[in-house]
């Protein structure tokens, strides 16, 4: 999908970065203003993966004593002039070209899915500094890469050169960075999140109405979020009205839309309902119970309840209680901070994010 768009960037950065040279320096790529900071980025972090491989193999060297106090007073100057006289030739300045676009494009249309394979790249668990280290290449969406740079920063400091990282604990770490952050958004400040994606299109397809993106893009994006029935409602739009391109004006009156048609149905329920069960707790409390197996509550039981099956049931009933997702988080942080529970913790982030699907 967009291979089109795709193929004219890459060709742009090609010829903004032609030379005759059999190399290009590291150091022309970065002063070049005519490429987009991000590509800049993902260029210097490439580099500066060579030098984390060229140090892994000094180190593994059996014939040199590369600890010895002499070797360590000169190694950190010796990577500086590694990374300063660093350069790309043709083969791999083309394929980080197309690495660099194709990958940019991806974060920005699916930031949660993209940042789970270009970190970890197909492998279960990689080590904290290396995860730190792939989130160098990116530069879109800030907001989630220093929620989880600042979420690595509260690791016990003995403990983070050696740390690793699952990457389904690193999938549930993005997930509540990127709710945390969206649940307070408005409409128009939830649009703005995709600035990066209006930009991208606007210099890769002079084709487009002004200020405009492929609705498929932003139909993506929405279901990357889990933001599924306004993704939902685009769909709609896209293929029984051949709305092929969305404004930020026109997806701001489809979010308008859908907020408008929830409270509706809501009402409708409760007339339908008797007063005494018009609370949705219970509910959600079946739900939840539906939705979370056996060895995932005996974990989140065991790990934060101290195996008491009763004080779970209590606090599951008081939280769902609460009328909105947002005042149900509310609740569950202040419990965990009275009882001590880490929240960025691999059960209590299980337990937010069950409790989470039940208001969805």
């Amino acid at each position: 999908m967009f291979e089109k768009e795709i193929d004219r960037v890459r060709k742009q950065l090609k010829q903004r970065l032609d030379t005759r040279q059999p190399s290009i320096p590291l150091a022309a790529i970065l002063a070049n203003a005519n490429i987009h900071a991000s590509y800049r980025a993902f260029f210097k972090a490439e580099a500066e993966w060579w030098l984390y491989e060229e140090r892994a193999l000094r180190a593994s060297n059996p014939r040199f004593d590369t600890s010895a106090p002499e070797l360590q007073s000169v190694l950190p100057k010796l990577d500086e002039l590694y990374l300063a006289t660093a350069r790309f030739d043709h083969e791999e300045l083309a394929a980080t070209i197309d690495a660099a676009v194709k990958t940019r494009l991806n974060f920005l249309c699916r930031p949660r899915t993209t940042l789970k394979w270009f970190v970890y790249r197909g492998e279960p668990t990689k080590p904290l500094h290396e995860v730190l280290m792939r989130l160098n290449y990116l530069t879109d969406n800030a907001y989630l890469l220093d929620g989880i740079r600042q979420w690595a920063s509260t690791r016990p400091a003995e403990a983070s050169s050696y740390e690793i990282l699952s990457v389904i604990e690193f999938e549930r770490i993005v997930e509540k960075i990127d709710n945390d952050a969206i649940l307070d958004l408005s409409q128009d400040e939830f649009v703005r999140l995709l600035d990066g994606l209006y930009g991208f299109f606007y210099e890769a397809d002079p084709n487009l109405p002004s200020e405009a993106v492929p609705t498929e893009a932003v139909i993506i994006f929405l279901d990357d979020k889990g933001a599924i029935p306004i993704s939902q409602a685009l769909e709609r739009l896209l293929y029984r009205e051949e709305l092929r391109t969305l404004t930020r004006s026109k997806l701001i009156d489809v979010i308008d839309d859908v907020i408008a048609t929830i409270p509706n149905a809501e009402e409708e329920r409760k007339i339908e309902i008797h007063p005494e069960e018009r609370s949705e707790g219970p509910s959600r409390v079946v739900k939840l119970n539906a939705e979370l197996d056996a060895s995932t509550k005996e974990r989140i039981v065991k790990k934060i309840f101290s195996r008491d099956y009763t004080q779970f049931d209590h606090i599951v009933q008081e939280i769902l209680q609460q009328p909105t997702w947002r005042d149900a988080a509310g609740a569950l942080d202040r419990w965990f901070a009275r009882q001590g529970v880490a929240p960025d913790s691999a059960a209590a982030m299980e337990f937010a994010q069950a409790l989470h699907r039940s208001y969805v």
